[in-house]
């Protein structure tokens, strides 16, 4: 018969796997639904901006939502791994790094550049012109290596986990070779693609980061059922 103490590290270990997988699907699809802004010259594209002012930062509040899920979900994972062992505890802090890094980029370009759109689309051509290489800065500068250097933290967290899994035995083995190619491809595709980060690339860091969300997140409600993996947890 279960302990109390064993129902409670499966309860855990399972709302972790919810809150990853629910995190990973809903991110993406929060992705998938942002509509960009549209216009042939700097006024139009600032009114265009504003015009999806509202829906552009529901879609971000997704999103930041899905980052703070996503890190509930891996704390636990790292817990569960046990936090004394080097790569777990590395994985932990490289992660936590990467989710502030793009909690900022979520913010730029879910509030501050269409906040900025908003504020220079009514002033004069000179205003607008200054307004849209604001906006041009942040978001093909700043927002782009925010987003490359959060990537890679996120890549380094993956392998960190991974290496760790592969020490383990069964489930958590066949999660580690996963976790292993699935994490490295992201900080690779930054790396390959430099500061040429076209939509594609983009998509496939996504898509890619996925995977591996979702075997975290199958390790975690199927491993709550594992009594290996349950005593491995309950000592940690």
């Amino acid at each position: 018969m279960m302990t109390r103490q064993e129902r409670d590290t499966d309860s855990t270990a399972r709302g972790a796997g919810f809150a990853i997988a629910l995190s990973a699907v809903a991110s993406i699809a929060a992705v998938a639904l942002d509509s960009p802004a549209q216009g042939s010259d700097p006024l139009a594209i600032l009114q265009s901006m504003v015009a999806l002012r509202e829906p552009h930062q529901l879609v971000h509040i997704v999103a930041m939502a899905c980052i703070g899920g996503l890190m509930v979900g891996f704390t636990v994972l790292s817990q569960r791994l046990g936090l004394r062992r080097v790569p777990v505890l590395a994985g932990l802090i490289a992660y936590g790094a990467g989710s502030m890094l793009m909690l900022i980029a979520t913010t730029i370009d879910g509030f501050i550049s269409t906040d900025t759109a908003a504020l220079f689309a009514t002033k004069s051509p000179e205003a607008v012109r200054v307004g849209y290489w604001m906006i041009q800065a942040m978001a093909g500068v700043a927002l782009s290596d925010i987003a490359r250097v959060a990537w890679v933290c996120q890549s380094v967290a993956a392998v960190a986990w991974s290496l760790a899994m592969l020490r383990d035995a069964g489930l958590a083995r066949k999660a580690g070779l996963i976790g292993l190619v699935s994490g490295a491809l992201p900080g690779v595709a930054v790396v390959a693609a430099g500061a040429h980060m076209t939509a594609t690339v983009v998509v496939g860091i996504l898509l890619v980061q996925a995977i591996w969300n979702l075997t975290a997140a199958t390790y975690l409600l199927c491993g709550a059922t594992l009594p290996q993996a349950r005593e491995a947890w309950a000592s940690a």
